[in-house]
């Protein structure tokens, strides 16, 4: 995702000018567009307490608007149900599966492909168990079993490829890691918070 230098700089805690200095002497990377600077999200240099800030408030924006919308899969608008299709961190990892699958590269030989690809869709279907329990403590076990299942995907992309991989292996490392992990662990401290509502 593509940011401005206002964005950056206020994610930063910086001035516009500061972030406009550091990319322009290519300390930050970016690119001009349109004569604006534009600089990718995943290139920022935060702390943990900036990137877990700024997941907490995603989470918090999407549970809202998720709140407002109905399921991707109804088949009414005012039709409130709700699918494994809805939740972020599988169609996030579908699509990964799918990229993986579909690919022709030689950076990672295709039997790794395809156990990782198997590792993945593994990981996948205990996310839609994870959505359909109502226990806590069994919905809680598949999604620690989908998040382990996604770490060894990644790692064994890494351990094949190399540190850092080349592409296409980067992108996927790098989605998995950083965007379908992130959200299991979000459903699993909502899944944790239930201990008290009866669920």
């Amino acid at each position: 995702m593509e940011l401005s230098v206002r964005e950056v700089a206020a994610l930063l805690g910086k001035s516009p000018r500061t972030v406009r200095a550091q990319v322009a002497r290519g300390e930050l990377p970016g690119k001009k567009r349109r004569g604006e600077w534009r600089i990718e999200r995943r290139n920022l240099p935060l702390t943990d307490a900036q990137r877990t800030a700024l997941q907490d408030k995603a989470e918090r924006v999407r549970h809202v608007i998720d709140e407002a919308l109905p399921s991707r899969l109804a088949q009414s608008s005012g039709q409130k149900s709700r699918s494994i299709a809805d939740l972020d961190s599988f169609r996030l990892g579908v699509e990964v599966l799918a990229e993986l699958r579909s690919a022709r590269n030689d950076v990672v030989p295709k039997a790794v492909r395809d156990d990782v690809a198997a590792l993945i869709y593994e990981a996948l279907l205990a996310l839609a168990e994870a959505v359909q329990l109502f226990d806590r403590e069994r919905k809680l076990e598949a999604l620690n079993r989908a998040r382990a299942g996604l770490a060894r995907s990644a790692a064994s992309l890494l351990i094949e490829a190399g540190i850092p991989p080349a592409e296409p292996v980067f992108g996927w490392v790098t989605a998995i890691e950083s965007e379908v992990i992130p959200k299991v662990a979000g459903f699993a401290r909502w899944a944790d918070r239930l201990r008290g509502k009866g669920r």
